[in-house]
Order: C-alpha cells, then sequence, then structure tokens
C-alpha cells in the first residue's frame, strides 16, 4: 500500500460513567483535540457534544457503560458513543422553562451532522463537526 495514511483517531473504551468524570474526560477530550489540529470552533462543539452524550449514558443507560471514538479526517471531527440501550436518542422540541432537556436539540442545531444506528450491544450515537 502506497499512499495510505491513518485516520487520526482516539478511542476510550469500557468507561463507566459517572456525572462527576466529565470535567475529567472534557479535559482528555480537549488536550486529543489540540493534538488532532481541530480548530477551537470544532473543539467548543465537541466538547459540548461529548459531554451532552456522555451525560445521557449516565442518566438514561441502567448500566452506564460505553466507549467514545473520536476521528478527524479531511477538516470533520467526528465523535460517536456507543453504549448498551437500544433505546433511541429523543431529541425533541425545547421547553425553554425547563431545566433540562434541550441538550441533543442543541447537538444537532450547532454539529454538521447527527445521528444513531442500532449495535449488536446497544447503540452508537454520532455527530460531526
Amino acid at each position: 500500500m502506497t499512499g495510505a495514511t491513518a485516520t487520526p483517531q482516539c478511542s476510550l473504551r469500557d468507561l463507566t460513567i459517572a456525572p462527576r468524570q466529565l470535567a475529567e474526560l472534557r479535559r482528555l477530550s480537549r488536550q486529543v483535540m489540540r493534538l488532532l489540529g481541530v480548530s477551537r470552533a470544532a473543539e467548543a462543539i465537541v466538547l459540548q457534544g461529548l459531554t451532552e452524550l456522555l451525560s445521557n449514558v449516565a442518566k438514561h443507560v441502567p448500566v452506564p457503560r460505553c466507549s467514545v471514538q473520536i476521528t478527524h479526517a479531511d477538516g470533520t471531527v467526528r465523535v460517536a458513543v456507543c453504549d448498551c440501550s437500544a433505546r433511541p436518542p429523543e431529541v425533541t422540541t425545547p421547553d425553554w422553562d425547563s431545566e433540562s432537556g434541550r441538550g441533543l436539540w442543541l447537538l444537532r442545531e450547532m454539529a454538521s451532522d447527527f445521528g444513531w444506528e442500532p449495535t449488536a450491544d446497544g447503540k452508537r450515537v454520532w455527530f460531526t463537526v
């Protein structure tokens, strides 16, 4: 194989997510973004989106274990979080008077693309910036 280059990526596997860990995971993800050469604007969206996806694992998945993959290719960052729940993410129109419930909507609005797919063990929720 001549001329083939690897896509820069970072993978974290078998994470057990608790809300108190989110700040540390954001710090690690910020370091990854800087190593990958991601713009500060994209970094901010990635950190916001990753925090939302991991928070949802902590809140909504009975066994809050997941894996995270961040890739950077051709100027696009892709973040994917896999968990063991088959329940699809619910993106709803926010109630602006509520204290919660707008995170996935905001992520969908900020990201270039957003989606999910079933996996053998649950689901993969992903977004690109």
